[in-house]
């Protein structure tokens, strides 16, 4: 018969290794679930502004297309910028809103841009106003800061606009002889 030694218990260096292996082993975990999370499942959209009550300014006042997409007596004022204004409206089919544009002048016509509401981190609508300007309709989730980086303004939680740029400006600067010619303190040189 052969009799065992008894186990070494495990000294100060392997029991710290063994809990330094599980700590990252543990955290490696929820940084995946977070990535996971982060960039893989979708976050649903919303469009809250929607639910609230509807006010007379909220009355898109044109005559309503009974083929859009739009349902225009359901409409939420969103906001107001130059010539334009712009509302909200549930789409005619669940789960499917709509940006919907109007000239304060204009009685009879108005334009429309719908979309399904997917994760709330992705644009609904993207279009060209009349204006010739860019608008965008987003969902409430919807992160500003990037766009407003590139020059973007937040006329509400859920619209943003890319105003038109300022007059053109030079590509190299003026030369002397050119600024003395634009404010008439130059001279023509005869050759």
């Amino acid at each position: 018969m052969t009799v065992q030694k008894p186990a070494e218990p495990l000294t100060l260096f392997w029991k710290l290794i063994i809990t330094l292996a599980a700590v990252v082993g543990v955290g490696t975990c929820a940084v995946l679930g977070f990535l996971y999370v982060k960039f893989f499942v979708p976050v649903p959209g919303t469009v809250e502004v929607l639910e609230r009550q509807l006010t007379k300014l909220d009355a898109v006042h044109a005559i309503q297309d009974e083929d859009g997409d739009a349902r225009i007596g359901e409409s939420r004022l969103l906001a107001e910028y130059e010539s334009m204004t712009y509302y909200a409206a549930p789409g005619m089919v669940p789960g499917v809103v709509c940006l919907v544009g109007k000239y304060p002048y204009d009685e009879h016509n108005y334009w429309e841009a719908c979309n399904s509401i997917g994760d709330g981190r992705d644009i609904l609508v993207e279009v060209p106003d009349p204006g010739n300007r860019t608008v965008v309709f987003v969902p409430d989730q919807f992160d500003h800061r990037e766009l407003e980086r590139d020059g973007w303004v937040t006329l509400h939680r859920n619209l943003l606009i890319l105003p038109l740029a300022e007059a053109p400006q030079p590509a190299e600067p003026l030369t002397s002889s050119a600024v003395q010619q634009e404010t008439g303190q130059g001279q023509a040189v005869p050759m």
